[in-house]
């Protein structure tokens, strides 16, 4: 599998709370994850790296034990737990936090699941369209969902940043789930709100067409930027080789 990634801390922000990363499993399957910290200071930054290394731990050390469902949200509730502990501990910064969008790729297979909480997000581009594969953990996000608002209207909400859900700021956590059958030729994008605050769905689309592979990435971000960079933004992209034919989401 091919794949690509840019992060920038954006124009305004001192530094870059988001964390990500990609791994290749045993027997074909991927692991990506991306992360948005957030809790003043370096709380953000902290929180968010100690979400993707220990969620990948988890995984590394699970691989095979578990369905991938079970692998994806066994190893969140493992992330949010070991962020929980730091926040309490001396070092740590009271109510730190993320968001956290972890994926499973298996080419052979052609099934892309999605473990997630907060509003980072998971798209799904094919020759088809663009498809929003997570929901955002978000006042906009409920919104969005109840038909209030449009996507436009997200971008500019004045409660766009104000999550509902988040990995560590709470012992327990109940993260979403998604399964989806990809077909040949998809794109997998993972990437954090200061891209979609900034970068509809049908521009990242757009995008994805018009850019090589390896450039895209870095076009995404540059977009951002050049529209403001009001915060972090991180992109993942994944080019599976996948022969099978496509289905859809599914929810678990």
């Amino acid at each position: 599998m091919e794949w690509s990634a840019k992060t920038s801390r954006g124009m305004v922000r001192p530094g870059n709370e988001d964390s990500w990363t990609v791994q290749s499993l045993p027997d074909g399957w991927w692991l990506a994850i991306v992360a948005d910290g957030m809790g003043g200071n370096d709380g953000g930054e902290i929180a968010s790296s100690l979400a993707v290394k220990y969620c990948t731990e988890y995984v590394v050390q699970n691989r095979g034990k578990e369905s991938p469902e079970e692998l994806l949200n066994n190893a969140l509730g493992y992330g949010n737990r070991k962020v929980f502990e730091a926040a309490a501990g001396e070092e740590g910064f009271q109510g730190m936090g993320t968001t956290l969008t972890g994926t499973l790729v298996s080419e052979e297979e052609g099934l892309l699941y999605v473990g997630h909480v907060g509003d980072s997000r998971a798209y799904v581009a094919s020759s088809s369209g663009i498809k929003q594969i997570t929901d955002d953990h978000s006042i906009t996000g409920e919104l969005l969902r109840n038909g209030t608002i449009t996507e436009e209207d997200a971008m500019r909400h004045p409660s766009k940043n104000i999550l509902t859900a988040a990995l560590g700021t709470q012992h327990s956590l109940r993260a979403a789930g998604y399964r989806v059958d990809l077909g040949k030729g998809d794109v997998v994008v993972l990437c954090t709100d200061g891209l979609t605050g900034l970068v509809s769905s049908k521009e990242i689309e757009k995008l994805l067409r018009e850019r090589s592979r390896d450039e895209v990435a870095k076009d995404l971000v540059d977009v951002a930027n050049d529209r403001g960079g009001y915060d972090n933004v991180t992109v993942v992209l994944l080019w599976p080789e996948v022969t099978v034919a496509q289905g859809a989401k599914k929810r678990w």
